[in-house]
Parts: C-alpha cells; structure tokens; sequence
C-alpha cells in the first residue's frame, strides 16, 4: 500500500515537471517568435551580401631609363552605400563637417548615383578624420572606410605639363564616357599624357563579394575579382636632361624678372617659356620643360579652391603647356624657311651675293634691317649667320613676284599652320598667314587685300606669322635629318604590369620636304655660321660640339618687351639632338643662349668648366614690323 503511494506521489511530481517545463518551453517560444520576433527577423536579414569595388590602381609612367615618375600609394578613404542610408540629409551634413566638404556637393553624390553603388566620398583622409569617422561608423552601417590607390607624382613639379593631372570624373565626362563603366567618384586623366593615354592606364577595377551584418560590418569574404592594374608608359623623356632643362629654363626667367624689375622702360615682366629637346631622327621627345609650372598633387584629391585660383589667376598661366599651346611669331627662326624657299625657287647658292645698304625699299615704304648702317656686300651664309634682313626682305619680295602664295606654301611643307600631331592635347596649329586669309578675317574691303609688303615681312617671320616651340622643332629636325618630318612622340612604348609590350609606338613620318639635298646641306652650313663667327658665336664658340642653330627675336608689340628663341641642332655634322628655347616676353634671343647650351652640357656630358659668361653681348637682330600703305 505504501509502495502504491509512493509511485502515484513519483508520477504525480513527473506529470509536474512535464507540464512546467511545457509552459517554460511554450513562454520561451512565445518571447522568442512572437515578443521579439521582428528584432530577430531584422537581425538575421541584416546578415546579408553586398559586392564592394576594389579600385584598379592606374599603370605608371617612367622615363626611358625606366626610372618612375608617377606611381600608386594606398591611402585610407570613405565611402557610402546609398541604399543603406534612411536620411541623405543627416549623412551628407554629417560627413560634411568631419571631412570639411560642402554639403552640397555630398548630397549630389550621394542623390545622383545608383542606390546599389559604393559613392566614394573622399579618398586620403587624414588621421584626425579616420578617427572620428571610426566613431560614428557603427551607427552609420552605410560608411566604409578601406585602403584605396591613389596617384602619386613622385617628383612634384617635375614635367607637371607633359605628365598631365588626374582629378574626379565630372557629370559631362561621365555622360561622354557612358560606354566606359566609369562611375561618381573615380578618377580620369585630365591633362597631359595621363589624358591621352587615360584607356591604356585606366586599369580594370575588381570586385569582391562579402557578408556583412546588419551593422554593415564585414564578417567573411565570399569571393574576390581581383582588379587588374593599368597599363605602364615607357617615355622617351631622359630624366635628367629634363631636370636640367626645367633648372636652366626657371633660375633664366627669374633672373630676368629681377632684372627687368629695375629697368623702367619694361612695362611687362617675362612671364614663362619652354625648353624641348628632341631626336632630330625620329621626332622622339627627350625633355620638354616648361616654367612657370604647378604640382600635379594638387588635383589627385580634388583641388581646393584657394589653390585653383592661385593657379588659373595667375597672370603668368602656370597651367600652359608653353611647349606646344604657344602661337608667337618665330621672328628670325622662320629665315630657315625662306632660305631654303629662296635656294629651291630662285637659284640661290651659299655664294650667291646680295647688297645691304641698311634697309630694302619698295612701294615707297622702307624696310630697316637691324644693323642700320648696313653690312654692304653679303652672301647668303653670312647673311644668314648675321641675321640680315635686308637679305631676307628680297628673297620674300622676289618669291611674291613669282607667286604670292609661295612662301606660305614652303611654310606648310615644313609644318607650319598645322598641328604636328605630339600626343597630348590642346597643341596649336598656329597661323600661317595669305591672301585667302587676309580675305576672310578683315571687313574693310582695303584690309583684305594682300600687298607684297605683307610677304616681305613674313620673310623674316613677323607679320601675322603664329608658331609653336613645337613647330620648329620639326623645322630645325628636317634641316638636321635631311627633309623629314616626323610626328613628335613623348611615349616609347606601353607595356603590361607582367612587361610584356601591348603597344610599341614607331616614328610617324608626316612629309618629306620637296626640296634637293642641296638645298639642306647649304642651310646646315648657314646654321652653323650663326654659332661659328654670327648671332650665337660669343656663347657658342668654345663649345667641343659643333652647333648649328638660329636664333630669333621677335617683336609683339610697342611698350612690351620681345619674345626670344633660339631653335638648333647638334653635333652640327652628325646631329643627335635638337634644342628650342623659348622666352615669353624675354626681351632678346640672347637670353635664351645660355639655356641652350646648358642643355647640350648636360646631354653630351661635358664637365669641363665651360663658362656662360655673365653679361655675354650677342649680335640681336630686331626685326621690324611696318605699316603697310596701298601701294605696296
């Protein structure tokens, strides 16, 4: 009996237990699927998959000795994922504080591009940024902060023009680009070759596929497309000889702004000039300097706008390419031109004498050579070495009596009035000016008429002549290459990041001048005659390199100081390199001399103390514009 009760009391105490722990199992399930349901409904959606971009760092640029001139860092950088955000407002404000960007701009990021995109808002934060942006970011699960490429032009100033610049790809870019798979935030080339050659450097962006949680923070990696980097320049540029030329061309210019500071009569300081050294034999290019210039850093994060007005109102427009957006006259350079026209046209020899009384007259307008005193009897090789334009005014006299046109047609042969096609952008074709010219661009039916008078004056390269530093580099190439021209190149070859060769650029043969050998060969001894006894011969003489140049002073205008060139090859003989200086507003050619050969010391190694005599006196020649009556 007793046991009986024993074992109810037992199986009653079991059906307690049971019946408990159903009720504690049933509360729990009622907390857990009904109570707090939607809170962990929204957590384990919040585990989800989002696909970030990884951003292909672009190919480098190196010179032709393969050293780099513009590589990658990584630098931290914040972005946002738009279909994660519930207000743009408070992000945008938010963000616009701690990154010191306006909220409006990052408002327009964020409302312009797809909700499903990573909108980058800002690469290279700096320290004091990460920090508080890593505060926030746990209640901001739409911010990612990661490690991206960015560029990096080692050198800073060095070749800024010819290098180019990189900056945000703009709304009209991103609309021109639509094919391109480019989006809100990455970066294009905006100048120079990283805009030319933008396709080959671009590089492939990657893609990785990562769980997140509802936080936004990464639990694992599902998968990884890696990005495939951008391909590398290889350019024809010598470091440095461009180092060289940049040093030379600025300490010239400063020199010349301090000194011009002290003379009363200069009512414009020089404001800049160019250098370009080149391979007369293929139209490679070895330096291409220009002053004054910029750091292209500036750019890569998005200039500020205190240093974008610095740059784009400065007077002496330190954002131009002067080596091939300048349109000058060439002055005296343009002699090559018509020398070589008066040899082909007129039977002109090296012998061949002319008189120079001190001017050239006709129609009743007188056309004052330099030299005013006149140098008498004067063949064709001294003429050239002395700069006379009283010998120059005849030649272009005599070829407008055979055809008005013909000078400017032995213009464009040698590529005047064209582009020569270098790549890069923004070149200037320049002008060559004649009589369909002077018809379309003047109203008064007495300016559209062309006098002779007008040719006489282009003989010497003034009227309304336009070159580029450029152009006459391909001028003075074909005198030293033998008639040809060639399309001027910066880049070698491209290359993979494995180096194997994608693209190998060969010389691009543009003309071949229509004229005998005779006539080159008698140009290349007049050209050497200018450093040998002429214009050049007190900075040239003492050169171990025989020089063959030309040297130019051109007038632009009463009350402003001269342009100064000076355009040549070397070894006069068997040429290796060509050199053009040009001095905007630099009072003479004479100026432009020591640049030059500063340049050729350091392309053949001279070491020798060799001196560029201060206060150096060189022949100038002052060409002259004139007013031109009716009856010229």
């Amino acid at each position: 009996m007793n046991r009986s009760n024993n074992n109810s009391d037992r199986l009653f105490s079991l059906f307690i237990v049971i019946v408990l722990s159903f009720f504690i199992l049933a509360a729990r399930l009622y907390y857990l699927q009904i109570y707090k349901g939607n809170i962990f409904k929204d957590l384990s959606e919040g585990n989800r998959t989002t696909v970030r971009v990884i951003e292909a760092p672009r190919g480098r640029i190196y010179d032709r000795n393969e050293r780099v001139l513009v590589s990658n860092k990584l630098v931290y950088s914040v972005a946002v994922i738009p279909s994660k955000v519930n207000d743009l407002d408070n992000i945008s404000s938010i963000l616009s504080e701690i990154l010191e960007i306006s909220y409006e701009e990052i408002l327009n990021k964020l409302s312009e591009a797809d909700s499903r995109d990573t909108v980058l808002i800002k690469r290279d934060i700096s320290q004091k940024e990460l920090i508080m942006l890593e505060e926030i970011k746990r209640e901001m699960p739409a911010l990612i902060i990661d490690q991206i490429p960015t560029r990096d032009y080692i050198n800073d100033n060095f070749a800024s023009h010819l290098l180019g610049y990189i900056g945000e790809i703009s709304r009209a870019e991103l609309i021109r680009f639509t094919d391109s798979n480019y989006r809100i935030g990455n970066l294009i080339g905006k100048t120079g070759l990283e805009l030319t050659y933008e396709s080959y450097l671009r590089g492939k962006e990657g893609r990785s596929l990562i769980e997140i949680d509802n936080r936004g923070q990464k639990i694992r990696t599902l998968g990884v497309e890696s990005p495939t980097p951008g391909y590398d320049l290889i350019l024809n540029l010598d470091y440095d000889l461009q180092a060289s030329a940049e040093s030379l061309l600025k300490g010239q210019i400063e020199s010349l702004i301090e000194e011009a500071k002290k003379d009363e009569e200069i009512t414009l300081l020089p404001t800049g000039g160019s250098v370009i050294v080149s391979d007369p034999n293929d139209g490679s290019i070895l330096a291409m300097a220009n002053y004054p210039d910029y750091n292209p850093n500036l750019f890569v994060n998005g200039i500020s706008s205190d240093d974008w007005l610095a740059l784009s109102n400065n007077p002496r427009r330190p954002l131009m390419n002067r080596a091939i957006s300048t349109s000058a006259p060439p002055a005296s350079v343009f002699k090559i031109v018509t020398g070589v026209a008066g040899i082909e046209e007129l039977g002109i020899e090296g012998n061949t004498e002319f008189y120079d009384p001190g001017y050239y007259q006709t129609g009743g307008v007188r056309f004052g050579n330099w030299y005013t005193g006149g140098q008498g009897n004067i063949d064709f090789i001294d003429s050239m070495a002395w700069s006379n334009n009283t010998v120059y005014y005849k030649i272009g006299h005599q070829l407008y009596n055979k055809d008005r046109n013909l000078l400017q047609s032995y213009a464009r042969e040698f590529g005047l009035g064209s582009k020569t096609g270098i790549d890069l952008h923004n070149e200037s074709s320049g002008l060559v000016p004649d009589p369909e010219w002077r018809m379309n661009h003047f109203q008064r039916r007495e300016d559209t008429i062309w006098y002779p008078g007008y040719t006489i004056n282009l003989s010497i390269g003034q009227d309304n002549l336009r070159t580029s530093p450029i152009q006459l580099a391909n001028i003075v190439n074909s005198i030293a290459n033998g008639g040809k021209l060639y399309q001027p190149l910066l880049v070698d070859k491209i290359i993979n990041s494995d180096g194997e060769i994608v693209k190998d650029l060969k010389p691009e043969l543009l003309n071949e001048l229509p004229v005998s050998k005779n006539s080159i060969d008698i140009m290349r001894e007049a050209l050497e005659s200018v450093t040998q006894y002429g214009t050049a011969r007190n900075v040239f003489a003492d050169m171990p390199i025989s020089v063959a140049g030309k040297t130019g002073t051109a007038q632009t205008g009463s009350n402003r100081p001269n342009h100064g060139w000076f355009a040549g090859f070397m070894p006069a003989e068997d040429p290796e390199i060509s050199v053009v200086v040009f001095i905007e507003y630099g009072i003479s050619s004479g100026n432009t001399l020591p640049i030059a050969k500063g340049v050729i010391r350091e392309y053949f190694d001279l070491k020798e103390d060799i001196e560029n005599r201060d206060g150096f006196e060189v022949e100038l020649e002052d060409e002259f514009e004139v007013n031109l009556s009716d009856d010229i």
